[in-house]
């Protein structure tokens, strides 16, 4: 509803659902009449996003794009010691296990730009040159994760002992 407003102009292309005026979204129809080449993206509440992957299982991997408000929780393998190579800076960064590659790099004088620092906003992933990403973010999907071309330095680390990334 922040932005209304903003889409305003669209006016048929967009609905609207106030929980309290209208109900809950009709999301088994809407996620049913897709066509192909559809994207769907959502926002919202854990409960809402639970909603939309269930009514979207039928669809192609990668249809459906969400930002959480927080991370899942998940079982998470134990952090080890990494060594970054920053590729456009040319300096090698010793990650230690009890720090975040986005703080230990930025402890090296090398920021990388950051937001939420849970893994759900997006605003620090960096690419990916060589290594294997431990990918502990709610963004990414299983496909792009298996890619490997890039990663979120706020929660994610190395499945390997030594990264390098285009920092």
């Amino acid at each position: 509803m922040a932005f209304r407003k903003e889409l305003a102009p669209h006016r048929d292309a967009v609905r609207l659902y106030a929980g309290d005026e209208s109900g809950r979204i009709p999301l088994a129809s809407l996620l049913g009449r897709t066509h192909p080449g559809t994207a769907v993206y959502a926002c919202g509440p854990e409960p809402l996003l639970d909603a939309v992957t269930d009514g979207a299982a039928h669809l192609p991997q990668g249809t459906v794009r969400m930002e959480r408000f927080r991370p899942r929780t998940r079982e998470r393998t134990r952090n080890t010691e990494v060594e970054v190579v920053c590729a456009r800076s040319g300096r090698t960064v010793g990650v230690p296990a009890e720090r975040s590659l986005l703080d230990a790099l930025a402890d090296a004088g090398l920021p990388v730009a950051a937001s939420c620092r849970e893994g759900v906003c997006g605003t620090c992933q960096t690419r990916v040159l060589e290594g294997v990403p431990d990918h502990r973010d709610d963004i990414l999907s299983e496909e792009e994760r298996e890619k490997g071309d890039r990663m979120y330095l706020c929660v994610s680390r190395a499945r390997t002992p030594r990264l390098v990334l285009d920092v």
